[in-house]
């Protein structure tokens, strides 16, 4: 089978990524697109806005419930510590020896791959799927990180998991810019909340 993964620390996934799951997996041909919650980014290290692996992941299945070619994976939570797409890939071709592996990368990504932790031996265990992103310049990637990547056309959705974040620590809404279902489980579990948004609850519970 041809298997995507798509990384990121989705906090919160958003329609844009849902977005572009679908056009990549569409225009790589894969039959599976497995998402995969950071447990800590090497690029983010050191945040204190970021939900725990464990919540995300559940933000993550619930963004994709209903989509039969959309899976969720505990992988670098259950690992803990910083996450390195290197590490992810070997556990992943141990159970799935016989599958061509695909990863998910946006355009700035891939502007940036041959800096990554050791990027020849991701490209021994995948094959990259890279979307564009405004502003990306993929003329100066390595011939040699090109030869092993596919090119797609994603929807070129302007929502940020940041904006969403910060729309949610003033109160004010994200519906249409997630996913009802993230929405709902977002208030229940009472993530992303600011100083403003706890005022307003206590205002409204009279406290």
């Amino acid at each position: 089978m041809r298997l995507g993964f798509f990384g990121g620390s989705f906090n919160p996934p958003h329609i844009g990524h849902l977005a572009v799951a679908e056009a990549c997996r569409e225009g790589a041909a894969l039959d599976r697109v497995t998402w995969i919650p950071t447990a800590t980014s090497p690029h983010k290290q050191g945040r204190t806005d970021v939900a725990s692996g464990a919540e995300r992941l559940a933000l993550v299945r619930a963004a994709i419930d209903g989509n039969e070619a959309f899976s969720a994976s505990g992988v670098e939570v259950e690992r803990e510590g910083v996450s390195y797409t290197v590490d992810t890939l070997r556990a992943l071709r141990q159970r799935h020896r016989d599958d061509e592996l695909f990863w998910i990368v946006g355009g700035d990504s891939l502007a940036s791959f041959a800096t990554w932790r050791e990027p020849r031996e991701i490209l021994r265990l995948a094959t990259l799927v890279a979307y564009p992103r405004p502003g990306a310049d993929l003329g100066a990637v390595p011939g040699w990180v090109m030869a092993r990547t596919v090119l797609v056309e994603a929807p070129r959705l302007e929502i940020s998991s940041t904006e969403i974040r910060r729309r949610l620590g003033a109160g004010t809404s994200v519906r249409y810019l997630v996913p009802d279902a993230v929405r709902e489980a977002i208030r229940q579990r009472q993530l992303y909340r600011g100083e403003a948004a706890d005022a307003r609850t206590r205002e409204a519970s009279g406290g």
